[in-house]
């Protein structure tokens, strides 16, 4: 039989299941069961493929496909949200009451309500074993505390972005949010307006910094490099900067002047 990857919805853990006669596509909804409880997940792609979990440098876990989610699970998926945030109040007050530098973020139920993830930031490592045991005593479930970034606590929190929108990790982004680098806000000219511009609510480079980055490339590509020579109509000059979006670059005269040139 054919082996694919999932990965969870609740925790981003990365299963593999047999796909059987189940027709699935990379990006298909899925209920599965692991040893531990019923859960939702994306199908990633097959074992051969390169977007598989080998591309993605996780060990994976055996578990079994159920079915594709229909609107019913919707329904379903959305009650046990509500069910899990009554719990996260009462999770705050044993965390209080043992002194633990943790700040709760979020809660996720698993679809058959047998397994809750608490989600916290802290500033260091923190040793939540006494924790565990008495957050599954209280609630009679299994228990699983899982520490989060500052990019993930924000998107558990939501916000507004310097565009004036929903912040795109709340709103459509999915799995890692750490591959932004300082590099493409270089290559789109803004890491030269200050540090601060490029940064997010999270105090992290925005997200959005790689959505035209690639396009961004290809147009630096077609323009002279920074400090080559061209010949303009005022003569020959050394170029100190490109505009990507315009299609020009920004040229320095012997006599210092400078002037903006289109090109084809």
């Amino acid at each position: 039989m054919t082996e694919i990857y999932l990965k969870a919805n609740s925790d981003g853990k990365v299963y593999e299941a047999e796909k059987g006669n189940l027709k699935m596509e990379t990006g298909d909804a899925v209920l599965f069961e692991s040893d531990q409880c019923q859960e939702t997940a994306v199908i990633l792609a097959g074992k051969n493929s390169d977007d598989g979990a080998e591309k993605c440098g996780v060990e994976t876990v055996k578990a079994e496909i159920i079915r594709r989610l229909n609107d019913k699970d919707e329904e379903v998926i959305r009650q046990r949200k509500e069910e899990a945030l009554k719990l996260l109040p009462r999770c705050k007050e044993v965390v209080n009451k043992h002194s633990l530098p943790m700040e709760m973020a979020d809660v996720d139920l698993s679809y058959d309500g047998k397994k809750v993830t608490f989600y916290f930031s802290a500033p260091g490592r923190v040793d939540f074993r006494l924790l565990v045991s008495e957050l599954a005593s209280i609630f009679q479930k299994s228990i699983r505390l899982q520490q989060i970034g500052a990019r993930e606590r924000t998107r558990s929190c939501g916000g507004i972005g310097r565009c004036g929108e929903d912040l795109c990790c709340r709103r459509f982004l999915k799995g890692n949010l750490d591959d932004v680098t300082m590099d493409m806000a270089y290559t789109q000219n803004l890491a030269q307006m200050g540090t601060t511009r490029c940064m997010g609510a999270c105090g992290k480079l925005m997200c959005c910094l790689k959505y035209e980055v690639e396009a961004y490339d290809e147009g630096k590509k077609k323009l002279p490099k920074v400090g080559s020579k061209i010949k303009t109509e005022k003569g020959e000059g050394t170029v100190i900067g490109q505009n990507i979006i315009k299609s020009s670059v920004n040229v320095e005269l012997a006599d210092k002047n400078r002037l903006e040139v289109k090109c084809p």
